[in-house]
């Protein structure tokens, strides 16, 4: 079993300093029998300049005795060394100079093995570096295939998505983040959503010079204190969970023992078997802004029934009919009638065709839209098919577009949005909303709301143990959509709506900064209802920092690879 490390520590101005550094946390590493040891971002100097020339001046050279030093460290120990610089690319008299953000992955014998720049830059890093112009960051060695992401572009699902469809068998990702929904959520999420495990290393210390901390967290209002790296540093497990992790402003080896390649595979085989590429294109369409009439607050109700048959119909009925005025719309889990709709299709249909019929009669009287999902028969059999329904009934029908964990063939083709009064919507039926391709396609189509509605045996654990209050939230957030699930049981569903306010460098009057950038306000069931409030008009603003858009500036180089049946290399 291979030991892995994330080396979390702080970096500041004197590159020499920061060498020094790298070099006592690498032996550090090294001596608790390291294999592996990934570096934050950034190690040779912390990423704030004043200008484009001093920008130049820090950043290294690929062959420069920085990386050399490096280099001779991984040979030395005989170990993986992977650490992210800036670094020169080209420098013409009268031209902007060409630097990147870019990884680079050692090997034992002191060869650089692999390299990748960054490819979605963050706020003021678009002032001096330069975004990458191919994907890369796949390496194969006797501890597996890794892939390797830095920090941003691990905030957007389609970097890390792309290597796991390559083949990678192991993700690293080395951050320079003050946030702490990065650690929890994003670096988190994208081990779960590809059940792959994640060696994720992220400094301590200033983010900007010392001296300076003053006058940034007054431009910024963002307290001293929290302009610092958010550290915990963490190995994550295929679920999401951490295996180990680091604390907040401690430097430290923070280690694991990995189970080796072949267990590492065995434990993730299938897990992207059921992608259909065909489905995806819409993630190349440009992204439309969500219209800013949408509602600023609307109420939901997540509704569980007990019970199965006619008698939770009526109890659904009872809960709608009862709901508070307020309330636009309830969402109602899949095929809820039925414990096992697979022990009689038939049956299950005729009990979800008068279902939809009463349930359509309460919307019609109540005014409140319903969303839930139904087992129909179409071409190809039975279908698990997504409805929304309002007084004028159907309003939106999804069918599933992945193959359902019921056993039933996928029935759809198009993910489909619709206009309701407060805000734009799509909706996922089963284990589509899993797939974070879909809830990307549904922001770039300009919904402000996914409804989601897990299928009964996606909501209870067939998938592996999916970690859905995780992958919801992720969904939610690196898409800035609100988000309601609604899963059997009384406290399976949940609900995921948006800060107001969440643009880095702007004044914010309702909150004050507290460590989170976007983390989303979650409601978790409780009981046979639990209401709460949705922001939608939220979802139009997608600006997480000066000149860094979620959708139009994510990792557009990582796209086509998402719509290939098959990607075996990685350029």
């Amino acid at each position: 079993m291979p030991k892995v490390a994330a080396l979390q520590f702080a970096t500041g101005t004197d590159v020499d300093e920061n060498l020094a550094t790298c070099i006592r946390m690498i032996d550090r590493a090294a001596a608790d029998g390291a294999k592996l040891m990934v570096l934050p971002e950034f190690c040779n100097r912390i990423s704030w300049y004043q200008d484009l020339d001093q920008a130049w001046e820090y950043a290294l050279d690929l062959d420069g005795p920085f990386l050399r030093t490096i280099a001779a460290r991984a040979r030395m120990h005989k170990s993986y060394v992977l650490i992210n610089v800036s670094l020169r690319r080209q420098y013409r008299k009268g031209e902007k100079p060409v630097i990147t953000v870019t990884s680079l992955f050692y090997g034992p014998g002191g060869d650089l093995l692999g390299e990748a720049d960054k490819q979605s830059l963050m706020g003021h890093e678009n002032d001096f570096f330069t975004p990458a112009t191919r994907a890369a960051g796949l390496v194969d060695t006797e501890l597996g295939r890794i892939g390797f992401i830095a920090c941003r572009d691990g905030i957007s699902f389609e970097p890390a998505r792309r290597l796991a469809l390559a083949g990678a068998d192991l993700l690293c990702n080395s951050l320079n983040s003050f946030a702490f929904d990065e650690a929890s959520l994003h670096v988190r999420a994208r081990a779960a959503e590809n059940r792959l495990f994640m060696v994720a290393a992220n400094k301590v210390g200033p983010l900007v010079p010392e001296q300076e901390l003053a006058q940034v967290s007054a431009m910024t209002s963002i307290p001293e204190s929290l302009l610092y790296g958010a550290g915990e540093s963490q190995v994550v497990g295929l679920d999401g969970r951490p295996v180990v992790e680091g604390k907040r402003g401690v430097e430290q080896v923070v280690m694991a023992e990995l189970p080796d390649r072949d267990a590492r595979l065995r434990l993730s085989m299938g897990t992207l078997a059921r992608r259909q590429s065909s489905l995806y294109e819409g993630l190349k369409q440009s992204a439309l802004t969500p219209s800013s009439d949408a509602e600023e607050e609307v109420k939901v109700a997540l509704i569980s029934p007990q019970g199965t048959g006619i008698e939770a119909i009526e109890r659904a009925e009872e809960l709608i009919v009862d709901l508070p005025e307020n309330v636009a719309l309830a969402v109602l889990p899949a095929c809820f009638p039925v414990a096992d709709p697979a022990q009689d299709w038939a049956r299950t249909m005729q009990l979800c065709s008068l279902a939809e019929e009463r349930l359509a009669e309460v919307s019609r009287k109540n005014g409140v839209a319903i969303c839930t999902s139904v087992i129909e028969e179409g071409v190809h059999g039975w279908h698990h098919v997504g409805i929304l329904l309002d007084e004028s009934g159907r309003r939106l029908v999804q069918p599933q577009l992945h193959r359902c964990a019921m056993g039933l063939a996928p029935a759809g083709s198009v993910l489909q949005v619709f206009d309701l009064p407060w805000g734009r919507v799509a909706l996922l039926v089963g284990e589509d909303c899993f797939y974070p391709e879909l809830s990307r396609m549904a922001a770039l189509k300009g919904a402000h709301c996914v409804l989601a509605v897990p299928s009964q045996r996606a909501s209870r654990g067939s998938r592996k143990d999916e970690n859905v209050p995780l992958l919801m939230a992720a969904r939610a957030a690196e898409n800035r959509i609100c988000l309601v699930a609604a899963m059997p049981g009384t406290d399976g569903g949940l609900v995921a709506s948006l800060e107001r306010e969440f643009t880095l460098l702007e004044p914010w009057r309702e909150r004050h900064f507290d460590g989170n950038i976007n983390k989303p306000i979650m409601t978790r069931q409780q009981g046979a209802l639990t209401v709460a409030a949705l922001h939608p008009r939220a979802a139009v603003n997608k600006m997480l920092s000066s000149n860094t858009h979620l959708l139009r500036d994510r990792a557009h180089q990582s796209t086509d690879h998402l719509l290939q049946v098959a990607a075996d290399t990685v350029e």
